[in-house]
This record gives C-alpha cells, structure tokens and sequence, in this order.
C-alpha cells in the first residue's frame, strides 16, 4: 500500500500544478477594472427619479433621454446626466436647465448614431481591432462631435456605478460641463427669433421651414456676391501698367469668386442663421472643400501666368539650342502644376472626410458597403494614378523637357505638353501625337536636346557592290562645302565607313556633324539627296554601277 503512494502523488502534483498555472493566467483578466467610472454618489442633489425612465442600457438612455425632452420634462430628463461637477444644492435647477440646452443643441446639430448604441447593459461592441471576430465591453461612447471655438467638443455618455452600487448610463460629466458652450453656439440667431412661428416649425427631412426658403436665397445671393468679386478683381488689374501684374491679378479672379461663395455661404449658415444638423453635415465640408479648391486653384493659375510670362509660349521657340534653361523652367513649373492639382484633390477629400459627422451613425455602414465598389474603382483606377505617377516622375527627373526634341517611336518629335494622365509630341508634320504617360515612361526613346548641343547624325545607304567609296567620301566632303553656310558642325567630326556588305550591295555610312538638334534635320535630308545625285553623276562618269541595281523593292535603303 505504502509502495503506491508515490505512484499516486505524482499524478496529483502535475493536476495542482496546471491548475494553478490556469489561474495565474485567469488572474490579469479578473483583475481588469470593470466597464464603468466610479462616482460617489450620482445626482444625489435630484428628487427620486421616475420609474419610466431607463439608464440601463446606452440605447435605453438616449430612448428615454429624447422622449423626456420632447415632453419638455426637463427635471426629470437631469437623471439623463453626470451632474457630479455641480454642488447638490444646485443640481436640481441646473439639471432642468442644462436638459432645456441640450434639447436644443440636440435638435439642431446632433445625429443619434443609433447603429453605434448597444441594447446591453455592457455596451457590447463586436469585432475590436484586436479580433474581429469577438467583441468588446464598453463604458464610453460617443454621439458626436461638435466644434466650439475653434476646438472640438466631444458629446458622450458614459457608464458609471456609484457607491451604493447603482450602474446607468448618462450624459458625461464632460460634455454636461461644455453643453452652456454649446447652446450659446448652436442656439437660434436673433433673425431666426424674429421670423414669424410657422417658418421656426419642422418641415420634411427635419429641416425647418425657414430653411426651405432661406438656402435658394443664401445660394444665389453668394453666386451674386462671386460675380462682383469676380468684376472687381478683374478691374483691379487695370490700375497695374505691368503686363505680368495684371496677369497674376486676372489669374485670382476665379479663385476669388470661389472664396466669396463659400465665405458667404459659410458665414449666412453658421453666424446669420445656424442650420440644422442634417444641412450641417453637408453644407460645412462643402465650404471647407470651397476654401482649399480656391487656394489651390489660385496657386495653379498664378503659376499658369508667371510660366506664360517669364517662359516662351510655343515648342517651337522653347526647341531652340539657347532656351535649354526656358525648358528646365517650364517643365519645373508643368510638374508644380500637377503637384499643387495632386495635393488639393488630397486635402480637399480629407477634409471632406473628416468634416461629415455623419460618418459617425450612418457613414460607418455606407463606407463598409462601399468596400467592394472602392476595390472595383481602384482596379479600374490603376493606370490612371499610374499615368499621374508617371507624370509627376518626368517632372522631376526632367529625362524630357517641355520643347525637348526627341525621336520616339521612329517619329521625330517635340515635346508640347506633359498632360496628367498623357503627353502631347508635336510631328515635324504639324499633327500631334498622343501617348500615355506610362507608355512613354516604359519605353526608351532619343532626346536629341539633352547632352551637347553638337551631334553627328549618321546616314545609311545602300550601293552597287562595284561602288568606288573613295570617290563617294570625295564627294561626301565636297557636299559639306557646298551646304556649309555657317551652320555645319565640326569636319573633324566628319567621316564614311562602310558599315556592312550583303547580297543587295555595299551599306556605308556618312558621319555628318551639325551644330544642334534644332538644324540637323534639313542638312541630313540635304546631304542625302546631294548623296545620291553624285552617285548617279559618278556613275554616268565612270560607267561603273554605284546605285543598286534591279528594281527598287529588292535593294532597301538602309
């Protein structure tokens, strides 16, 4: 019997001594501090609270929060809120009072995000950051989020236990503290006051009445105010005799008439009338994305004018050798244009984000059904912002300038336009040729204006496999006498070689040195054709062939 103990003990010792490690790993999770603030006491200073009202859940709270003020039970409603700042003697008056405010501010500014409140006593939350797939208690949640002098103001309820154990729901002790703010902020303006009571009554959509008719009135009298800004700035380049001033002041004209309306309708539906949260919601960011579209657009234009002024307005004149440094400018200036276009679309749709309260309800359901279509979208998307990457990229490695001439593609071309999303190459012919930014990007092609200036262009023919090609470099170096007026290159530089022999004759080269790219492209014709008529004329000299005989299409030009 004594011989089995050990046996048995061992067991038990490895049972102990997991239990205790799950307890050790239990114990941080029961430590954790309960869901809720602790307060001594709440409202001790209010009469007993009324048996309808419900504070046990978060939905419970606002439910019972709203119908009591729509009652305009306002004593009652102060259960509603964390009144813990206010001495007891006070808490019953200033409840009352504080509940009237918050109706208000409420009614006009303040979307319940109902998705957002829990039906659970714990605020049960599902799918934390953490895990998706699970849940989380909470003891703070926000309604909304108001600006109150240039500061946000959080609106929250919160879940508290006092000591004698009692848990509820209620209006935060700090946004009770900041509600007095906000009702001198959001209450109704003096010419709201002095509109007759039918026009102060709820219409459809919750608006009110006055809102109905006064916005058509707010949105033309701000267009009106646009197009006299408009008027006036264009005047007021006229007391300017400087061309480019009054450029630079023509070029605010249209970012002016944008400020004006958005000042306008900024100032009317936030100081001369507060509209109601529903409009809010829309109008504020609007007014926002009018400011930051109206900076941009004038930093665009500004740099329109001053490119127009301080460079050549043609490629033809910008492909000229000695304008290499109008070229840097106006392509430095063409990818500053992007850049301030790109950073305005990225601060605009920030701010238009981030400004929309009603992002806070119902906005979370829309951006999570909106998943898949932004997916969609940025597939489509894909070789636009590419294009727009690729933009931006030749800007500023500046690989090809605006009034570049480049051969690409077997085209000689000059650079007109870097476009956002395509590049626009001018043909010696006078058409235009179209190529996106990302196929120009991918493919290597020849800028004849980058490098030197001096540049030997090479000029392949073909000849009778009899060609005398001494003769034809006597005649090569007697045609550069001929058609050198100044312009040619350095004869030095000059040459022929026979690059290479196959069955249809000889192929040689002729190295011909010009002075840059801007003239090279009539000496290399002119030579060519003086190249061939002198082969013809030593031909019928010598009777000896120097042309490639037999028909055309078998002896290719090299």
């Amino acid at each position: 019997m004594t011989s089995q103990m050990p046996a048995i003990a061992a067991p038990l010792r490895a049972l102990f001594a997991a239990l205790l490690f799950v307890t050790c790993l239990a114990l941080p999770g029961a430590a954790q501090e309960e869901p809720y603030f602790e307060v001594d006491f709440l409202n001790p200073g209010l009469p007993d609270m009324p048996a309808a009202i419900d504070r046990d859940t978060p939905r419970a709270t606002m439910e019972s929060l709203l119908e009591l003020l729509d009652n305009d039970q306002y004593g009652a409603a102060a259960h509603l809120l964390d009144l813990t700042d206010f001495p007891v003697e006070q808490q019953a008056n200033r409840g009352a009072e504080l509940a009237r405010e918050l109706k208000t501010v409420i009614d006009r500014q303040i979307l319940i995000p109902w998705s957002d409140l829990s039906d659970r006593p714990d605020g049960w939350l599902e799918g934390p950051q953490e895990d998706p797939g699970t849940g989380r208690t909470r003891r703070s949640i926000l309604l909304s989020t108001l600006e109150l002098e240039q500061r946000p103001v959080p609106l929250r309820i919160n879940r508290v236990r006092s000591t004698n154990g009692e848990v509820a729901w209620v209006i935060s002790r700090q946004s009770v503290r900041d509600i007095p703010g906000l009702y001198d902020r959001f209450k109704p303006t003096e010419l709201e006051l002095a509109m007759p009571p039918w026009a102060r009554e709820r219409g459809p959509f919750g608006m009110y009445v006055w809102e109905w008719l006064m916005l058509p009135l707010i949105s033309v009298l701000a267009l009106a105010l646009g197009y006299l800004a408009y008027r006036i700035v264009g005047w007021l380049g006229r007391f300017s005799s400087r061309r480019i001033v009054q450029s630079i002041v023509r070029a605010f004209r249209l970012p002016a008439t944008i400020m004006v309306i958005s000042a306008v309708i900024g100032f009317a539906t936030n100081r001369l009338l507060v509209v109601t949260g529903p409009i809010s919601v829309i109008v504020s960011p609007l007014v926002l994305l009018g400011y930051v579209v109206a900076i941009a657009l004038a930093a665009v234009r500004v740099a329109d004018e001053i490119f127009d002024r301080v460079s050549l307005n043609s490629p033809e004149e910008l492909a000229i050798p000695g304008n290499a440094h109008y070229r840097s400018m106006a392509t430095m200036l063409s990818g500053f244009r992007k850049f301030v276009i790109i950073l305005a679309v990225i601060v605009g749709a920030v701010t238009l984000l981030s400004s929309v309260q009603v992002f806070n309800s119902v906005g979370y359901t829309l951006l999570a059904g909106a998943g898949a279509i932004t997916i969609v979208l940025g597939f489509a998307a894909r070789e636009v912002l590419g294009n727009l990457l690729a933009a931006v990229q030749i800007a500023l490695n500046r690989s090809a300038r605006i009034g570049d001439q480049i051969i690409f593609e077997d085209r000689f071309c000059t650079v007109e336009r870097i476009h956002f999303t395509y590049v626009q190459l001018a043909i010696w012919t006078g058409n235009r040729f179209i190529v996106p930014v990302s196929h120009f990007v991918k493919h290597p092609f020849e800028n004849l204006s980058a490098g030197d200036r001096e540049m030997t262009r090479p000029i392949r023919l073909t000849f009778a496999q009899t060609a005398d090609v001494a003769a034809l470099r006597q005649a090569f170096f007697e045609i550069m006498d001929e058609i050198d007026d100044g312009t040619l290159g350095s004869k030095d530089d000059a040459g022929v070689w026979v690059e290479d022999q196959d069955m249809f004759g000889k192929k040689i080269l002729f190295g011909l040195p010009t002075p840059d790219q801007s003239t090279f492209w009539h000496l290399e014709t002119t030579c060519r054709e003086r190249l061939l008529a002198r082969a013809a004329e030593l031909e019928a000299e010598t009777g000896k062939p120097f042309l490639p005989q037999g028909p055309a299409q078998d002896y290719p030009d090299g």
